[in-house]
């Protein structure tokens, strides 16, 4: 019988936010004995290194999105809703 993988919940202090992390218990453990006996120094500049690719996560994230969208709207003949609005009309006997 196979359980369901356990993902615990591992807040990070970044310099401006707190990241709140859902991982197996073994990235909870890594990180704490990562961080266990850091020098307060060394901490903030993993803290600092953290934030940089949590930033560009973000970036990467909506870029891709974005990406995607475009792609989208390229291969589909985009009508706004509604009636198509009439063109002008002649009348006759006039140029």
């Amino acid at each position: 019988m196979s359980s369901k993988p356990k993902y615990v919940k591992t807040v990070v202090e970044l310099p401006h936010r707190q990241l709140t992390l859902y991982g197996a218990q073994r990235i909870k453990n890594a990180f704490a004995e990562v961080t266990e006996n850091m020098r307060v120094y060394i901490y903030t500049r993993l803290q600092i290194l953290m934030q940089a690719v949590y930033e560009q996560g973000l970036k990467d994230g909506r870029r891709e999105v974005v990406e995607s969208l475009d792609a989208i709207k390229v291969k589909i003949n985009y009508m706004p809703p509604g009636r198509p609005r009439k063109g002008r009309v002649r009348k006759k006997g006039s140029n």
